[in-house]
């Protein structure tokens, strides 16, 4: 039958939508709850002296928490909510990119022979430079 592989197409889409929707909708409410009683800016303010490095606010350590050690919709879900610039949003997503979900895929890293903590230190490191070199470069060519 021709509408065959749609139908699977569109069933796999489906599923992968549901699945998706499953983390992002829970840690947005999440995020906004947090917002709501004021932890939020508790731990933003902690974060704050560390992201300011990257020129991110405080509030963008929610994401990075949750993107390095839950997983990248996690991160989505917690971005969504927050007020960010494109350029914010780019460096945080570049980071979270480089070192998601480190707690599941360092075991991972560890059958293929490289030390967990190792690959942790290494990823985040990562994660890190790349946001601090982009965010340079945003900021010396005129980005915002």
């Amino acid at each position: 039958m021709l509408l065959e592989p749609a139908r699977l197409g569109m069933l796999k889409t489906l599923k992968t939508t549901l699945l998706m929707a499953k983390i992002i909708f829970p840690v947005t409410l999440f995020v906004v709850i947090l917002e709501r009683l004021a932890l939020l800016n508790a731990i933003a303010l902690f974060f704050s002296p560390w992201l300011s490095i990257f020129s991110l606010p405080g509030e963008a350590s929610l994401p990075v928490l949750l993107g390095f050690f839950v997983n990248i919709y996690a991160a989505m879900g917690a971005i969504v909510v927050l007020e960010l610039s494109a350029r914010e949003i780019t460096v945080l997503s570049l980071m979270i990119l480089t070192s998601h979900s480190l707690l599941l895929e360092a075991p991972v890293l560890g059958f293929a022979g490289l030390s967990p903590l190792r690959s942790i230190l290494l990823r985040i490191a990562a994660g890190l430079l790349l946001g601090y070199t982009v965010n340079i470069f945003y900021l010396l060519w005129g980005g915002m």
